[in-house]
């Protein structure tokens, strides 16, 4: 299996809000999410904005750590990734393509 694209990882501990995680138009390939105790932990990721759509959601078991990868080419987010819910997560590693990878989207062809 060959590899496709460098891998860029952006660790965030931010609370959801307005600002962009990434706001390059990027793809998801991967994700680790730490839950921080104290109850199951809630990540959701949007793009365009915290109100945008959601294209990931995660609930993770309470004092876990949860590793996924997203098979073939990820989840595409058009706008950036933005952090809409963020409710007892200490911390998350988004895994994506290099910002300025080619082929990114169509109108970064290479």
């Amino acid at each position: 299996m060959a590899v496709k694209a460098d891998i860029q990882a952006t660790r965030s501990a931010a609370a959801a809000g307005v600002t962009a995680i990434i706001s390059q138009p990027v793809r998801l390939k991967g994700i680790i999410i730490a839950s921080s105790g104290g109850g199951a932990g809630v990540l959701e990721l949007t793009t365009t904005s915290n109100a945008g759509t959601t294209l990931f959601q995660a609930d993770v078991p309470t004092g876990d750590v949860i590793n996924f990868n997203f098979p073939e080419d990820g989840i595409l987010f058009p706008k950036g990734i933005f952090c809409k819910t963020k409710t007892h997560i200490t911390a998350y590693t988004l895994l994506t393509d290099k910002y300025s990878a080619p082929q990114l989207t169509t109108t970064n062809p290479g």
